[in-house]
């Protein structure tokens, strides 16, 4: 007999948890922004993952530890989707506004689509390539709408790092599908936290001893918020979430996400949003939807779809 389908009470408090989710999620890339303001990049990235470290090292002790050569891919997994991919955003995001950023990292779905299609041998259909086109065009003109644009090289930097932080961690999802399918989200994350972890202490040590910068009381609630929230918290709720929602319902609340952390940049930072960055937005937006809204499927093997970056994060 078929599963009884849930009526709508019941799906009502997994959807409230899913959008405090985006709101945490959507909040992220403001509050690394204002802690930027403070603390070095490279610093504030290893305090955040000193912060989840520990977390992740509890919940791997109920967890079988994987073979030392799968150890060891998980320690470069680590160096890509957390020091590539954390640090590039953290220097991105000193060099551009907050809204920019956010939009920027909006693009990863697209990035995964292409991943999985070069890496793993997925098809992608036209629909997909135009959603790309879209999505590329849209960052165009998001970058294009930067404050200096045309008169200071560093916002178009800071846009490109962005741009690569969200590229190295969408390859990061792509390469970690085939070890998730084996070993579980909370082992591939957990480990890579934990080897990534290690690689940051001697640059932020080294970053800190220059710039002699301390974190504030406000700074260190910016960086429990990003380690416990962002990282641990956002990963355990968004996957206990793909288990009670339909995916279609799951998939569709990340594009919440960034709308929040642009509305939230604009209010809290007072970066001004001008007319060639809503229709940049919207059409990244647009882009994205073509990409992913039939379905994205890129675990190899079983056609698993892997989780958002629980900004993040990993």
């Amino acid at each position: 007999m078929p599963d009884a389908p849930q009526h709508p009470p019941r799906l009502l408090l997994p959807l409230l948890v899913l959008a405090g989710l985006m709101i945490v999620w959507g909040l992220s890339i403001p509050a690394t922004k204002i802690a930027l303001q403070t603390m070095p990049p490279l610093a504030l990235t290893a305090y955040r993952y000193l912060a989840a470290a520990p977390c992740f090292a509890v919940m791997l002790l109920f967890h079988k530890r994987p073979p030392a050569r799968h150890l060891l891919a998980m320690a470069g997994l680590g160096v890509l989707g957390i020091d590539a991919g954390q640090v590039l955003q953290s220097f991105g995001v000193v060099r551009t506004t907050a809204s920019i950023a956010t939009v920027l990292s909006a693009t990863s779905p697209m990035f995964i689509a292409g991943f999985a299609a070069a890496i793993l041998g997925q098809r992608v259909g036209m629909r997909h390539l135009g959603g790309m086109a879209v999505a590329l065009a849209g960052v165009g003109l998001v970058a294009a709408d930067s404050p200096a644009a045309g008169t200071a090289q560093g916002d178009l930097w800071g846009d490109l790092l962005v741009l690569s932080s969200t590229a190295s961690i969408a390859a990061y999802y792509v390469l970690a599908s085939r070890m998730i399918t084996r070993y579980g989200v909370i082992t591939v994350t957990g480990w890579s936290c934990l080897f990534a972890t290690i690689g940051l202490i001697p640059p932020a040590l080294w970053e800190t001893g220059r710039t002699l910068a301390m974190p504030s009381w406000p700074v260190v609630l910016i960086i429990v918020y990003l380690g416990w929230l962002v990282t641990v918290a956002g990963l355990w709720i968004w996957l206990h979430m793909l288990r009670i929602l339909p995916a279609r319902i799951a998939a569709s609340s990340q594009f919440v996400q960034p709308l929040i952390g642009v509305a939230s940049s604009a209010l809290l930072l007072d970066e001004p949003l001008g007319l060639r960055f809503a229709a940049g937005a919207a059409l990244v937006f647009a882009g994205i939807g073509l990409t992913v809204l039939p379905g994205r499927r890129i675990a190899a093997g079983r056609g698993q779809a892997l989780p958002n970056r629980a900004n993040a994060s990993s």
